[in-house]
């Protein structure tokens, strides 16, 4: 069975049986209403779609709400997105104020999905002029492409940030969650306050991002 102790736990209850639930301090960053701000980049990668959907929720459904919102989410293949259903509907029912972009691959956007420790093993190049071809997806293609709807081969990383996320301003929020890897190299380690990698490259303010 897959590894995680508690989704295999949860897997595992009968229909009818009760889980509870509590919060850490930790996980209360920030709650909606968002004051003073008008626009959000949201970043997450596999199951750290859940609080941005919770977001979601609030941002699209609450009345007279226009706040803009782009969400940036990553996954190894097309077929691990989850609630992909869901987020197109949003996609194209709030297309005026909300935009989905689905980054599926590795984050060596050259390999394909899976060689990961072979390159490891044999220690061969990932650049351009060792691997020139990119990786073929399955159903990538599939992915709708529109003004609310963007597709990306690879890893949710700078380039993609740069190119579809809302610039750094006083305004603008960027939510994040994922693996701890992903906090690493995005934003920084998720327990601390300050924004270093990608997104402070970027010049994202650590008042500005949140990590989930």
């Amino acid at each position: 069975r897959p590894p995680g102790a508690v989704s295999n736990y949860i897997h595992e209850l009968n229909i009818g049986e009760m889980l509870q639930f509590c919060h850490q301090e930790m996980n209360l960053k920030i709650q909606y209403p968002f004051y003073g701000v008008n626009r959000i980049n949201l970043i997450a990668v596999g199951a750290g779609i859940a609080p941005m959907i919770q977001c979601l929720d609030k941002l699209l459904f609450t009345p007279n709400e226009m706040t803009q919102v782009v969400l940036m989410y990553g996954n190894r293949s097309v077929k691990d997105i989850l609630l992909r259903e869901v987020l197109d509907e949003w996609a194209v029912a709030f297309s005026h104020r909300f935009k989905v972009v689905y980054c599926v691959g590795s984050r060596y956007a050259n390999i394909h999905t899976g060689l990961k420790a072979k390159v490891k093993k044999e220690q061969f190049s990932t650049t351009l002029s060792a691997l020139s071809a990119p990786p073929e997806l399955p159903d990538f293609d599939h992915l709708p492409v529109s003004r609310s709807q963007a597709r990306e081969t690879g890893w949710v990383g700078h380039d993609v940030i740069q190119k579809h996320a809302f610039p750094p301003h006083i305004s603008t929020r960027t939510f994040v969650c994922g693996l701890p890897s992903v906090y690493d190299k995005l934003c920084g380690p998720r327990h601390e306050p300050t924004c270093t990698g990608i997104l402070a490259h970027l010049g994202y303010h650590s008042q500005h991002v949140i990590k989930l």
